[in-house]
């Protein structure tokens, strides 16, 4: 056995010798993320042994430590069993961290029509000259008076052990229901008639890949109460959707930790919500959930191996609906959570969600949606048809797979740009928060290539140049590689300063190369040119934080006006809550997800062609 203390949290813990490091973390509460999923490829997992037995490198952390760090104690975490009494040091740039999450999800009106409905019902008494149950009673003046029908599982255990006290104390009772597109319902509780006043709740959920966000709505009226988010407690085992597919894949209750990760920051957004209007969680009825279809599959509890291996079909693309408590939700007890359907494995509901907000009509404008995060997918509309694809962007723009980037929260680089003074170039950084620069998040890495290339410091095929005598100074040399420095030792919260090497220029321009390449595929598939297309949707938190301008100049966005790009937020949350209010959206999103037409990039030779020519730092 060994004992492991944990600093700065002064915590303490004895483990078996040979357990897993990260683990053992765990066991204490320290949560250490390891953003490639724990294979020692990301080097962001860093830790210091300051006491005891200290481990010897390995391969991976020599590729990804300094010789003085390694000798200082630093070490991969992910990389290391316990091996000896020792005293930890965990570093806040090693743990999860609040990120600026885009919570605003304006999306278009729709006539209110929730699934959940409340009746003031009048049942009748029962009498010797009726002799129908209650369960028949009630359901006999749910048809006569809202014309709904019922299936034998309409009614829960619960609500039928609430019937004895409610019916013989009341002769007005509170219905709540939920009403399906046949008029089939099922019953969530008979209530006195007295919780009519109460309002009716419901929550709409975007289960994005890094960050999750909960809508909290009032059914009766439609309108938005509270709104709370979170990063993806999923984090921890990977940041981006393949090293969660792997995770759950090979590691020991992989699927049920991620399962049960995903409803834990769930339940503190309803938790939260509730608080700030000063509701309980159990008054919440229905959950409706948008995400990719991995994450889908991971809420549910779904095994998502299918999807991680060719032809990368996944288990199920319907929408899905189930009672809430099987998955540990914690809202009414009999409330439902129901999801949007999917397209394929990489087209997820929150693609259709994003159509059904602002594409919903097939006969109108050619339009491309550009939807980037964690993962790209892209949707051109063009006579009455639909394509759609999903660019394997990786996880560069939101700071993931950068030597020096993180996640846009406080201390990352936002903002770069070339200002000039007597002839002479200098770079202004501006960091969220406004504190020293800790590191890049990915509008801040967009905006320094861009910077770079108007310099001339970084060319149109990526390399960063060494020859210019202006800034021969800023030139480093970082791991066997070159790199610039944005920012001084003196003036950031790091020894080397804030450097951008060629691996990270690299990650970039592969990010936005596929990302251009796949939009060029879906154009020529649908016999488009950009000439023809009236607006560029972007969604998603990139077209509210990252400069269109940069974003063209690294060639990622097409070079058109910038009047033609309209940045819609939230686009996937808003379709969500439209979902939440009418089952007629409802509807349409199935519909939608059926004309979505599909083309796969995998093998296809035209998106190889056209990775090759916008893989250049071309405008």
């Amino acid at each position: 056995m060994a004992r492991l203390k944990v600093k700065p949290d002064d915590l303490e813990i004895v483990v078996p010798d040979g357990s897993p490091l990260i683990k053992a973390l765990w066991q204490t509460g320290v949560t250490v993320e390891t953003p490639c999923g724990g294979f020692g490829v990301c080097g962001k997992c860093r830790i210091r042994f300051t006491y005891g037995h200290v481990p010897d490198p390995t391969v991976e952390d020599r590729k990804h430590l300094t010789s003085s760090e390694l000798e200082d104690g630093w070490r991969l975490v992910c990389r290391h069993k316990v091996e000896g009494d020792a005293v930890i040091f965990v570093p806040e740039s090693s743990r999860p961290s609040i990120a600026q999450i885009l919570m605003s999800a304006v999306g278009r009106e729709t006539e209110l029509k929730p699934a959940v409905r409340r009746f003031l019902l009048k049942v009748p008494s029962a009498s010797i000259s009726d002799e129908r149950s209650q369960v028949q009673r009630l359901l006999d003046s749910l048809r006569q008076h809202h014309g709904l029908t019922f299936s034998p599982s309409s009614i829960p255990l619960t609500v039928i052990r609430s019937l004895p006290s409610v019916l013989s104390a009341n002769q007005e009772v509170c219905v709540t229901v939920q009403i399906g597109s046949d008029y089939q319902a099922r019953i969530f509780s008979v209530e006195p008639a007295r919780e009519m006043t109460r309002p009716l709740l419901g929550m709409a959920f975007d289960i994005g890949t890094t960050t999750l966000v909960g809508y909290l709505l009032n059914l009766e009226t439609g309108k938005e109460i509270s709104v709370a988010a979170r990063l993806n407690p999923q984090v921890q085992f990977g940041d981006d959707v393949v090293s969660r597919l792997c995770f759950a894949m090979n590691q020991t209750n992989g699927l049920r930790r991620l399962q049960q990760a995903v409803v834990g920051g769930m339940n503190e957004i309803i938790a939260e919500c509730c608080q700030e209007a000063g509701f309980a969680p159990n008054e919440i009825y229905e959950l409706v959930c948008v995400g990719n279809t991995a994450m889908l599959h991971l809420l549910l509890g779904v095994n998502p191996e299918p999807i991680a291996l060719a032809p990368y079909v996944p288990v199920f693309n319907e929408p899905v609906t189930v009672e809430a408590w099987r998955l540990g939700l914690k809202i009414h007890p009999n409330g439902l959570l129901t999801t949007l359907p999917c397209v394929a494995g990489y087209i997820g509901a929150d693609t259709v969600a994003v159509v059904l907000t602002h594409l919903y009509e097939p006969d109108g404008e050619s339009v491309v949606a550009l939807d980037i995060g964690t993962n790209g997918e892209i949707v051109v509309r063009h006579q009455g048809q639909y394509f759609c694809a999903s660019a394997a962007a990786g996880p560069a723009f939101e700071g993931g797979r950068i030597y020096q980037g993180m996640r846009a929260e406080r201390g990352a680089i936002a903002q770069v740009s070339v200002e000039w003074s007597d002839s002479k170039a200098w770079l202004r950084v501006s960091t969220l928060g406004g504190i020293l620069p800790r590191g890049i998040c990915g509008s801040g890495l967009i905006d320094a290539v861009a910077a770079l290339l108007e310099l001339g410091i970084v060319d149109e095929s990526g390399r960063l140049r060494s020859d210019l005598a202006e800034w021969s100074d800023r030139i480093l040399s970082l791991n066997g590689q070159k790199a610039f420095q944005l920012v001084a030792p003196q003036s950031s919260e790091r020894s080397e300063g804030i450097v951008l090497s060629q691996r990270d220029v690299r990650e970039l321009q592969l990010a936005k190369g596929s990302i251009r390449a796949v939009t060029e595929v879906l154009l020529q598939v649908a016999n488009l040119k950009w000439s023809e297309v009236s607006k560029v949707i972007v969604a998603g938190a990139f077209g509210v934080f990252a400069n269109l301008k940069s974003a063209k100049r690294i060639g990622l966005l097409p070079p058109l006006p910038e009047s033609q790009f309209v940045l819609v937020g939230n686009a996937a949350g808003a379709g969500a809550k439209l979902a939440l209010k009418s089952v007629e959206e409802r509807a349409r999103a199935t519909q939608l997800a059926k004309k979505l037409k599909h083309v796969p990039m995998a093998g296809n030779l035209a998106y190889e062609e056209a990775l090759m020519e916008f893989i250049a730092f071309n405008e």
